[in-house]
């Protein structure tokens, strides 16, 4: 069984998609603390220009509030600006009419923890592709992150039982195998490479939030995953 684990995001990309896909399980890491200018409350999206960047603002808190503890600032008007931006984009998009009414449902809703905004449009996005990994959340799991990242990771994989862990890319610049190794665990990194796909407008931009994807190509989008 192969575990993975990421941070909750904004409309997340489709390499976030890649890693659900290839897991048995996805620990959505919601008790991390939270790190601002991050993808937890923003993503892009793609416009005539090139990309526009949708940001949810968020209320200001203490330096050790995690991720599950962030409210959202609904003082700002963000879900009509964020909705009437992807209907201006995509509303000739080829899977429009299919997803308009789910978004548009989905942005009239008032949201006050980011995470929930967070995990309602990743669940969304990857039953839209046909990703069917479980899901769970890290505050629900009896593990502890401590300040040693590889010894967290190790322990995550043991408490939910799983034989190795999935490791984005970007974690090889701070994983220690040995760790797993020791522990008669696997590691394994993601390679996962953003390949073109139609959108509405040239040239292709890659790293836009997956729903970039779906309104273009639909389910079968699910396949460049």
């Amino acid at each position: 069984m192969i575990v993975a684990a990421l941070q909750p995001g904004y409309l997340p990309w489709a390499g976030y998609f890649n890693l659900m896909k290839r897991a048995d399980l996805f620990v959505i890491e919601d008790s991390l603390q939270y790190t601002k200018q991050d993808w937890r409350n923003r993503n892009r999206i793609r416009t005539r220009e090139g990309s526009a960047l949708l940001t949810v603002p968020v209320r200001k808190g203490a330096v050790t509030d995690r991720i599950n503890e962030v409210l959202i600032d609904n003082r700002q008007p963000w879900g009509r600006r964020h909705w009437s931006l992807i209907e201006q984009n995509y509303a000739k998009a080829p899977f429009w009419v299919q997803y308009k009414e789910f978004l548009r449902e989905s942005y009239a809703r008032e949201w006050d923890r980011l995470v929930d905004l967070d995990v309602w449009f990743a669940a969304f996005l990857a039953e839209a592709f046909g990703i069917r990994t479980p899901v769970r959340l890290l505050s629900e799991i009896p593990v502890v992150f401590g300040p040693d990242k590889t010894k967290s990771l190790v322990d995550l994989t043991r408490a939910v039982g799983a034989d190795a862990f999935l490791e984005g890319s970007s974690g090889q610049d701070f994983i220690e195998p040995r760790q797993f190794e020791a522990a008669g665990l696997g590691i394994v990194f993601q390679e996962y490479e953003c390949r073109p796909y139609r959108q509405r407008y040239e040239p292709f931009v890659s790293h836009l939030s997956a729903l970039d994807l779906l309104l273009n190509e639909g389910p079968e989008g699910g396949a460049l995953i």
